[in-house]
């Protein structure tokens, strides 16, 4: 009898074991599930608010480096700046792509903007019908004086030199990512002899300064004359300091 009774009390302990071990096991996979349901809707409302302040911002375009600050035809900055700095460039160089997107925005912002330089881009367009065609499009776009944003965007949208690439197709599509620049107009003036007019005077001048390569930058403070500034690597820390002894006189 001793030994029946032992053995009903282990089956019934056993069974309030598994019992036990049941209600655990169902109180885990709610509390998984909960956590589950949290994360979803969480989740849920992070894509909503990115889609909702997505599509609050759409219509408004992002700021550029550019953005306040005055332009005139190929001069950015104001025009009472003490120092200009003049870039001898071509839209087919891949220094001049380097040079800005690795230097550009770092002057712009501690020079430019704060009214103590103005820029003024030079296109010589010398390597090639690829460098003319595109030339001449910023020239166009200058004349809404949006070139800046549109060499900026060209150089992004850069292939490989006379290749070809500069069509038609790809004039449009990189004004058409300058925010508001007239597309239709800059496609109607590009190819008039005033878009070719800037490209001969910079060739011009090129000559006199003895440039042979791009980018070549020049100092003025004032009405002084013009110092190549010369600089060993395309980084900001390669040009300051020959911007900061120009202003200083």
């Amino acid at each position: 009898m001793a030994s029946r009774a032992e053995e009903k009390k282990q089956a019934r302990a056993e069974r309030e074991r598994r019992a036990t071990e049941l209600a655990d096991r169902e109180r885990r996979t709610r509390r998984l599930w909960q956590l589950g349901a949290a994360v979803v809707t969480a989740t849920a409302v992070v894509v909503i608010a990115i889609v909702v302040g997505t599509a609050g911002k759409s219509k408004v375009a992002p700021p550029t480096i550019f953005s306040g600050i005055p332009q005139s035809g190929n001069v950015l900055g104001s025009p009472s700046a003490p120092a200009t700095m003049y870039e001898f460039a071509d839209l087919q160089c891949p220094f001049c792509r380097e040079y800005t997107a690795s230097v550009m925005p770092t002057l712009v912002q501690r020079y430019v903007r704060t009214g103590k330089v103005k820029m003024v881009f030079q296109d010589i367009a010398f390597l090639g019908a690829d460098s003319v065609k595109a030339g001449r499009a910023a020239s166009a776009a200058a004349t809404q004086n949006k070139l800046w944003q549109f060499i900026d965007t060209a150089y992004a949208m850069q292939g490989d030199e006379n290749s070809g690439y500069v069509t038609d197709s790809w004039i449009r599509g990189v004004a058409q990512k300058v925010s508001g620049l007239d597309v239709s107009k800059l496609m109607a003036e590009r190819s008039s002899p005033a878009t070719l007019q800037p490209i001969t005077q910079t060739r011009s001048l090129a000559h006199r300064l003895g440039v042979t390569e791009t980018p070549t930058i020049f100092l003025q403070r004032g009405t002084g004359s013009l110092k190549e500034l010369n600089y060993s690597n395309l980084s900001p820390g390669s040009f300051t300091p020959s911007i900061d002894a120009a202003l200083a006189g």
